[in-house]
């Protein structure tokens, strides 16, 4: 049997399009084997797919993560060969990485020669896919990231790596041209796009990537949520779900609690006494949740599929895993982004009707009750929808994974 081994940084939302993966490759008679740090392993160990723990002593339970920041300790492990036993034992075909992991999916490419996907939870950041092409991207991240000073040690490692392997080293272009022997999954359909995008042959589009498995039944009931739902539903309100996700209070904490607390008061108006609203706040709990009631309903956490299934609307921040499931359900979205490439996502749901962008910093009251109404019944953006799961749909029937 064919093994594939997955290695996925800890942020739920990309662990989650790489379960939709592994569940699609695990039906083609693949054995699906994940890696990764404690936080990973985890989450990874409610599901059915085996799992084993790496790098623990670099960064134990509850580790902070930061992006852009490579940790020389974990290239120094697997340059000096603390995975053989693992890689020996799991003789794997594959491995895929999350993108976000670029340098460390290079050196251990080079350490052991497997065939490499990097999976992009995302499009990459102030695209311009008219001149580049994902691979280029992942380059202008990896050269941002070694040209970082905090990332010296982890530079000098990879360098003098490279050198060992044979490369010959005269620019950072030369240090990535490993780059070039990875394929680049993107779960998403190539349409999304509103970029005159450049794709090569190892630039894969293989649709939404949503598993049937749930990372969340550790938090919720998830059977007693939906009859919550399903009473909610037949009260004949309009329900609207609400997340900024899990990152929000780290991306912009103060713009973060801008929002939620715009869109709680907005629902508080006399005009909204017909809609109930479910919001996940998360870490922020705490703060918000001495302002709940029957038509607004607060929550810590929630799972956002069988949220989706039950919601009329969907208010979000703009994240490429919260946009694809708004899609899959047919979900019209009012996107409210925070960072990171969640104002590009925002711009495509506008370009493709799927949904209105709204800005944090001009948030009032009137203006979401009334970009509320205004997606009620939209016909144009339900067509909308419903063209745009159908390209996602024939992207994830495509045959592009038989490479692996």
């Amino acid at each position: 049997m064919k093994r594939v081994l997955v290695y996925t940084d800890p942020f739920r939302g990309n662990i989650i399009p790489t379960l939709g993966i592994s569940e699609k490759l695990h039906q083609k008679g693949i054995h699906i084997h994940y890696i990764g740090v404690p936080d990973v392993t985890e989450i990874i160990s409610g599901t059915s797919f085996p799992c084993t723990t790496i790098f623990e002593d670099y960064y134990p339970k509850k580790s902070t993560y930061i992006s852009g920041k490579i940790n020389a300790d974990v290239i120094r492990a697997i340059i000096n060969g603390e995975l053989d036993q693992l890689i020996h034992e799991q003789d794997p075909a594959a491995i895929i990485f999350t993108a976000y992991n670029p340098v460390e999916a290079a050196v251990f490419h080079l350490k052991y020669k497997l065939k490499t996907y990097l999976l992009y939870c995302h499009f990459p950041v102030d695209n311009d896919f008219s001149k580049n092409s994902l691979t280029d991207k992942v380059k202008e991240w990896s050269i941002n990231m070694l040209m970082d000073d905090n990332n010296l040690e982890a530079t000098h490692l990879l360098i003098n790596f490279l050198i060992d392997q044979g490369y010959t080293m005269n620019s950072l272009n030369d240090v990535l041209s490993v780059f070039e022997n990875f394929y680049n999954l993107v779960p998403a359909s190539e349409n999304f796009l509103i970029e005159d995008a450049v794709v090569n042959e190892k630039d894969i589009y293989i649709g939404p990537c949503i598993p049937e498995q749930n990372i969340f039944h550790t938090h919720y009931d998830i059977e007693a949520l939906k009859n919550e739902l399903s009473a909610q539903k037949q009260s004949e309100k309009i329900i609207v779900y609400c997340s900024l996700g899990s990152w929000a209070d780290q991306i912009d904490k103060e713009k973060a609690q801008k929002i939620m607390q715009t869109v709680i008061d907005s629902f508080r108006h006399e005009s909204m006494q017909n809609h109930i609203l479910n919001i996940s706040v998360g870490n922020l709990f705490e703060e918000y949740k001495s302002q709940e009631s029957d038509t607004i309903r607060i929550h810590r956490w929630l799972p956002q599929m069988t949220m989706l299934e039950y919601s009329d609307l969907a208010i979000i921040h703009g994240g490429m895993g919260g946009v694809k499931e708004c899609i899959m359900n047919e979900t019209p979205m009012i996107v409210i982004p925070l960072g990171l490439d969640q104002f590009e996502n925002a711009d495509r749901v506008t370009a493709h009707r799927l949904g209105i962008k709204m800005e944090a910093a001009a948030l009032k009251n009137e203006e979401i009750i009334s970009t509320i109404k205004k997606l009620q019944n939209n016909t144009e953006i339900q067509q909308s929808l419903f063209k745009m799961k159908s390209d996602f749909e024939k992207a994830s029937e495509n045959n592009a994974l038989d490479t692996i």
